[in-house]
């Protein structure tokens, strides 16, 4: 018979029998996105419907924009919610107080863009000044306005009409130019067979960051190990859906929305993975130098008075510590962990060493004829469907003969990795740089017509002449030769434009060396 001393005991384990059936239980966060629910913020869906949330120990509700949740930064500062997505204005945020953490970067690039029609024949910023052009003058548009302060365009004189937030005036030709997403409004304009054009900032080497997942420093102080885990689920979530699109679209559209079609979100599933670029560039990742540049933008717009990245802005997971126990066993287990871990991370990273040798020369560290025809497809491939300007340049050595046969092989190799060096700090980041054979190399330009293209190359001709590589007790000057083709019609294919270049390349070297051609094209539009 029961004594009832053993009642209690007895009553206790009936009650901590679930948790310690089931485990902890889940802890509640709230995530508040930017606008409504799309593509744009697959990763975060996709991580709750494979479970990444649950495995970290959260129970994730994800809030669309409304009338009642309108300003993440607001509701995350707040307390109503613990994260949230912004774009680089944040950092703007954390000078002027607002306890803001910027977690991870998902948009490498920006998607904010002005937008064309192709018959306005606006193609440049200087020709916007004078146009009726559809925006908000605020914050969230600092790479647009910042794009005239550039080019020498007086700010208080632009004609700026209050955005309606439809594309349809640009269609009606309302306005001449409208800010819009890279990622959305060309669907739209696609769908009412209209042509159009965009201006890019990253053309004018203006690149921000967007889509930026961010915390409070309450949330980080309180909870360290909870930040980590939520980053590192999300992040998890948006590999998921880049390499899943249509399985992440039946998601949206199952559980989330249905106001765009399934082909529209295609087209933003596409366009949001090359400005994230997750094959070359780890989801999430932060360059300070690039906060500290955005930063100097903010300032010189007048939106901030500091033009360096605030205190505890970036956030760093090595120093997000709770007092851990001391538990023997719990020690065993993270230690067997680490080793793991360890090893797993030595072979990605071996895995990645190999990969980028595969597609890189080994004398100059430029890519090679393999990455060149694994991405010069793509890009041009999305040169044809946005309508978008792309130029490639082949680029020779004059005289490289010369210079083997007088000083021998190692001098000719010197004189090929300082050239090198030159042509890639001469190019903007997302132009990148072949060498295509023995003193050739090809550059590709995405985004950049083909006058801007000369310029550009012009100046880089220059920089080459003046330099002097020594070599034992000599000094060795070298020119180049140039020719530069550009998408006009469209319908050009890869071998066809490094022909067109080739050729305006030949018409330099027959006309003297040291100087740049542009290839004779005539468009059909």
């Amino acid at each position: 018979m029961m004594n009832k001393r053993d009642i209690f005991p007895l009553l206790l384990g009936l009650l901590l029998l679930p948790t310690l059936l089931f485990g902890k239980a889940l802890e509640e966060v709230t995530l508040q996105l930017r606008w409504l629910h799309q593509f744009q913020f697959a990763g975060y869906y996709m991580a709750q419907h494979q479970g990444y949330y649950r495995d970290a120990g959260l129970k994730v509700r994800i809030l669309e924009a409304s009338d009642t949740h309108p300003h993440p930064v607001d509701e995350v500062v707040s307390g109503r919610a613990q994260y949230g997505i912004g774009n680089s204005g944040l950092i703007n945020e954390r000078q002027n107080g607002k306890p803001v953490i910027v977690l991870a970067a998902l948009f490498q690039s920006s998607p904010n863009v002005w937008i064309m029609r192709k018959d306005s024949g606006i193609n440049t910023v200087a020709n916007l000044a004078t146009k009726r052009v559809m925006m908000t003058k605020n914050i969230e548009n600092a790479e647009l306005i910042a794009l005239f302060q550039d080019e020498g365009v007086d700010l208080d004189k632009l004609n700026i009409i209050e955005t309606s937030f439809t594309i349809r005036d640009l269609i009606d030709k309302k306005v001449d130019a409208y800010n819009g997403y890279s990622t959305n409004e060309p669907y739209l304009l696609q769908q009412e067979g209209i042509k159009y054009a965009t201006i890019d900032p990253r053309t004018y080497g203006i690149n921000f960051y967007s889509d930026c997942l961010f915390t409070s420093d309450e949330e980080l102080a309180r909870h360290p190990q909870r930040v980590k885990a939520f980053r590192d689920a999300s992040l998890r979530g948006w590999a998921y859906a880049l390499e899943h699109p249509e399985e992440t679209i039946d998601v949206i559209l199952n559980d989330y929305s249905k106001a765009k079609t399934r082909n529209h979100l295609r087209f933003e599933a596409e366009a949001i993975h090359r400005l994230m670029s997750p094959d070359f560039i780890e989801i999430g990742h932060m360059n300070p130098q690039r906060w500290e540049k955005i930063a100097k933008t903010y300032t010189k717009l007048g939106f901030s008075t500091s033009a360096t990245i605030p205190k505890g802005f970036l956030y760093n997971s090595n120093a997000a510590n709770e007092k851990r126990t001391s538990h023997y066993l719990l020690f065993g287990i993270l230690a067997l962990l680490a080793i793991v871990a360890g090893v797993a991370l030595y072979i990605y990273k071996l895995n990645r060493t190999i990969k980028e040798q595969a597609i890189r020369d080994p004398l100059t560290g430029m890519y090679n004829r393999r990455y060149l025809n694994e991405t010069f497809p793509r890009e041009l491939a999305y040169a044809k469907r946005d309508l978008s300007e792309l130029s490639i340049v082949m680029l020779d050595l004059d005289y490289f003969k010369v210079i083997n046969d007088t000083y021998g092989h190692s001098a000719g190799d010197q004189v090929l990795k300082n050239i090198a060096t030159c042509l890639a700090g001469s190019i903007r980041q997302n132009d990148f740089v072949v060498r295509f054979g023995g003193e050739e190399f090809i550059i590709v330009m995405p985004g950049m017509p083909a006058q801007q293209a000369y310029e550009r190359m012009e100046l880089c001709r220059k920089e080459i002449e003046k330099i002097v590589i020594p070599h034992n007790d000599k000094k060795i000057t070298i020119t180049v030769s140039a020719g530069i083709a550009s998408c006009v019609t469209y319908r050009e294919t890869q071998d066809e434009l490094i022909k067109m270049a080739d050729d305006a390349l030949y018409e330099s070297k027959k006309s003297g060396r040291n100087r740049i051609t542009l290839a004779d094209q005539k468009s059909t539009y």
